[in-house]
């Protein structure tokens, strides 16, 4: 039997690859960084790829690297926070992973290096994203000051569950 991956979505800077991180360690799984992957494929940072190539090229370099790595088991996967703008990333994730929505206050999300956060708005993300990452995920946490907190929080509705 496969064991399933864990995906985290949510708004950009609520926190998904710092839970990631805490969960990856306590359940001794693997972590992969969607955006960090991007950014070693493209050789520069998502600021710059967006700037120098376009939103187009970078969610196409997205759903790319989503799809080589959703196919694996057993591994966390922290998504960058417009993977649901793209429907044919729901198939991705939805063949191998539990999908859970990480939230946050809007005021809580940190802004710097997010390019559409900053020229878009985190308002108009919210209402564009929003109904999309509840449609998508299995269940949804609220994000706590301490990742390790939250990372226990998914833990145990995985474990009630049996995902």
């Amino acid at each position: 039997m496969k064991i399933k991956n864990i995906a985290l979505i949510g708004m950009p800077g609520c926190g998904k690859s710092t839970v990631g991180g805490s969960l990856a360690q306590a359940m001794k799984r693997p972590l992969v960084d969607i955006d960090g992957m991007i950014e070693a494929a493209a050789g520069k940072s998502i600021p710059e790829i967006f700037a120098e190539d376009g939103e187009g090229a970078f969610r196409q370099m997205e759903t790319h690297i989503l799809g080589e790595e959703a196919a694996k088991s057993g591994i966390i996967i922290a998504t960058g926070g417009g993977i649901v703008t793209r429907t044919e990333n729901f198939d991705l994730l939805r063949q191998n992973s539990v999908i859970v929505y990480l939230k946050r206050g809007l005021k809580e999300l940190a802004t710097n290096g997010r390019p559409l956060s900053g020229s878009v708005g985190v308002e108009t993300l919210a209402k564009q994203r929003l109904p999309l990452y509840e449609a998508w995920s299995d269940f949804s946490v609220q994000a706590e000051a301490d990742p390790r907190q939250t990372a226990e929080r998914i833990m145990k509705i995985l474990d009630d569950k049996e995902f």
